[in-house]
């Protein structure tokens, strides 16, 4: 295993780095299949160049497994079934497990529904649902994936947290890289505030209040304080709709009665995800589908650019970019977070 450091960086293949992150998942109790779809959703999103939601979530993984309040068997349960939905409970297994099988199985049933929901209650956090939502294009279908969390932000008008920054993704296939939206509903992710807390660096105006509801730059305030929601009342409304969808009408917990991800090691947070997954083929042929697609890419791709911009992107594009220039030249991920993946390795006996 060759491993790059200078100051700020790590740098690791991908494999390399799958390797190292399931060999730790299965020292507590992790199948390996399990352990190693977990890996994968962390390493792609690192790869992809979004640091925030990668590997450098192990560490709570592993110390929520460790504590009780997850289970390293993700043994889905099916609450109910129709010919295009279907509800299922992740028995408080990781929820990379128990969201990548929900969309699998979505897939499946949206071959001959057209489309399929899947909601999945009482879970745990999934990383970065980019990674879901690529799934369905892989199969020629769109679909969108929302999920709630630990409450972050306040309501808007308020300073006092009771929602989460709960994240929601689009993406649709074409036939080049497919089209993938993947955001917060705050103004930034709370996993860039903990990157930019690591590594020293101020936060930009307007994302954030510390704990006396006051702007901050200061990502450690931020951390003890609140985030804001993007775009305002429109980002507070999106996110309480999610909260509805994946946490209210799927039985899991929401808003207020989500309990820390960091500072609650006793209680599991029963989460949910909802997705929605759609035959793109059984509303228009999908050649038909690829051609509108690519229309509209030459179109955007060929906009009069505004003042310091060098071209347009579509959603998901520089972070497609990003991956095939990893998948050769390794993954970067921080020191911090290399340093603290090789200390659990030394406190599982890993090699």
């Amino acid at each position: 295993m060759n491993v790059t450091i200078d100051n700020e960086t790590a740098t690791i293949s991908p494999q390399d780095l799958k390797t190292v992150v399931a060999k730790l998942l299965e020292k507590v109790g992790v199948p390996q299949s399990q352990a190693e779809r977990t890996a994968d959703v962390m390493v792609n999103t690192d790869l992809k160049g979004m640091e925030s939601h990668g590997v450098r979530w192990l560490d709570i993984y592993l110390k929520r497994i460790q504590s009780g309040c997850v289970n390293p068997v993700t043994d889905l349960k099916v609450v109910q079934e129709k010919a295009g939905l279907i509800l299922l409970d992740a028995q408080s297994g990781l929820g990379q497990v128990a969201l990548s099988k929900a969309v699998a199985m979505g897939i499946e049933k949206a071959r001959t529904a057209g489309v399929c929901a899947v909601a999945v209650r009482n879970s745990n956090h999934c990383g970065a649902l980019g990674y879901y939502t690529e799934m369905a294009t892989k199969a020629s279908m769109a679909a969108i994936v929302m999920t709630n969390g630990t409450p972050l932000m306040a309501p808007w008008g308020g300073v006092t947290p009771c929602i989460g920054t709960n994240p929601i993704s689009f993406a649709v296939p074409s036939q080049g890289d497919p089209v993938i939206l993947d955001m917060a509903t705050s103004a930034s992710a709370r996993g860039k505030v903990f990157v930019a807390a690591q590594k020293g660096t101020k936060l930009p105006d307007g994302i954030a209040l510390n704990k006396e509801g006051e702007p901050t730059t200061d990502p450690k305030e931020a951390l003890e304080g609140l985030l804001l929601p993007v775009g305002g009342p429109k980002g507070y409304g999106l996110s309480l709709i999610i909260d509805i969808m994946a946490g209210i009408m799927t039985g899991s917990n929401h808003g207020q009665n989500i309990t820390s991800l960091y500072g609650d090691l006793e209680h599991a947070q029963n989460i949910g995800h909802f997705a929605v997954i759609v035959n793109v083929d059984d509303f228009l042929p999908l050649d038909d589908f690829f051609t509108g697609m690519q229309q509209s890419r030459t179109e955007l791709k060929g906009s009069k650019l505004a003042k310091g911009f060098s071209q347009v992107f579509l959603p998901g594009e520089i972070e497609a970019n990003t991956a095939k220039y990893r998948a050769e030249q390794g993954v970067a991920i921080p020191v911090a977070t290399w340093n603290t993946l090789q200390e659990w390795s030394k406190k599982l006996n890993v090699q």
